[in-house]
């Protein structure tokens, strides 16, 4: 199954959508109304979305029109498919914070056949996959690197933006960000020569063992 969020304000219809895109196995998920920018970021990751489709008049049941949402989110999340549904596609392409290619007009969800739609959110979430599928692969070859001590600076940077961006989709261990610096793992290093030194400079008594 496919897990699709719709972030939308015309609450009666939303039971419908579900069921008729669960026969394409899609399973159409949406936030309760007023949540934040942040909460419905945070509700995407909980929920494991894979791709989100969102109304542009979400007025006054949240702070923020569509457009505004969409922007946000893949500032946060910026692998993550995001598409704006409205049947007034000329006020999202006004508010210049989206592509026209990401803006599909509302009665896709109302038409009869839902085959050509579904099919285009499928797609999208298997874009999504693959993405991710390439991130993990590439961190795990550069983590590799900075394990041999082989790794350039331009690579660290790389390399720390990648595990905080797998990390908020919760693809990896979460570790200590800090620790991901160069700077960092070096004065571990000396405090741990340091340390060895001092315990070799404490005399021992007899029957004493470190």
């Amino acid at each position: 199954m496919y897990k699709v969020g719709f972030v939308d304000n015309s609450f009666d219809l939303l039971p419908d959508y579900q069921t008729r895109l669960r026969r394409h196995d899609v399973i159409l998920l949406f936030p309760e109304p007023g949540k934040r920018k942040e909460e419905i970021v945070k509700w995407i990751l909980e929920n494991d979305i894979r791709c989100l489709l969102i109304d542009h008049k979400l007025l006054p049941d949240f702070d923020f029109v569509g457009t505004d949402l969409l922007a946000y989110t893949n500032s946060v999340l910026p692998d993550l498919p995001c598409m704006i549904l409205t049947a007034y596609t000329s006020d999202s392409l006004e508010d210049n914070l989206v592509t026209k290619n990401m803006i599909e007009n509302r009665d896709c969800l109302d038409a009869s056949e839902l085959t050509p739609f579904a099919e285009k959110l499928k797609q999208s979430v298997d874009v999504f996959c693959k993405r991710l599928e390439l991130h993990v692969r590439e961190y795990s070859e550069l983590l590799e690197e900075k394990r041999k001590g082989i790794i350039v600076a331009q690579q660290e940077e790389r390399l720390e933006y990648l595990y905080r961006l797998l990390r908020s989709y919760g693809e990896i261990d979460d570790i200590p960000a800090a620790l991901m610096k160069p700077e960092v793992e070096s004065k571990i290093s000396s405090l741990i020569d340091k340390l060895s030194s001092l315990l070799g400079d404490i005399p021992l008594n007899e029957g004493d063992e470190l």
